[in-house]
């Protein structure tokens, strides 16, 4: 049971990261110009951290009750795809279809964001996964709780 409670204040820690992500959006957002060069590298900076964020936390739910994290080549997509899915006997699915799909748009864009210089960075791959952040944030979609 203790190994349940240390995983649950691990989550915890990171939705509120991820809360704290949203209120920084907002301050990017107020305080940029829209397809400005500092609002393009903030909100891309943004994007990274809110994927890497959910990671963390699939990460934990891997290795704590999974008790198996993918490895090799692809296992970003392994682990996202992973926790779409409920494992008989061990866990419910973490995420639905939908979710899955959605976070997979982050984790593309994260990989971009880690291979390319921030200048080559463009507004209108960012815009779209800002709108859905926002939307997630909001209420009116998921909560980042099911993140």
């Amino acid at each position: 049971m203790a190994r349940f409670a240390a995983l649950k204040a691990e989550i915890d820690y990171e939705l509120h990261n991820l809360k704290q992500l949203s209120k920084e959006l907002d301050d990017i957002l107020s305080a940029t110009e829209e397809g400005s060069i500092a609002r393009t590298r903030a909100v891309g900076s943004l994007l990274h951290d809110f994927y890497s964020g959910a990671e963390k936390i699939f990460r934990q739910i891997a290795v704590k009750i999974d008790q198996d994290l993918p490895t090799g080549e692809g296992w970003h997509i392994q682990l996202l795809k992973r926790m779409a899915m409920s494992i008989e006997g061990i866990r419910p699915q973490v995420i639905d279809e939908k979710l899955e799909n959605d976070l997979e748009e982050y984790l593309r864009f994260r990989h971009l964001f880690r291979n390319i210089y921030g200048f080559e960075l463009k507004w209108d791959k960012c815009q779209p996964l800002v709108e859905k952040l926002k939307y997630y944030y909001q209420g009116t979609g998921r909560t980042n709780r099911q993140i």
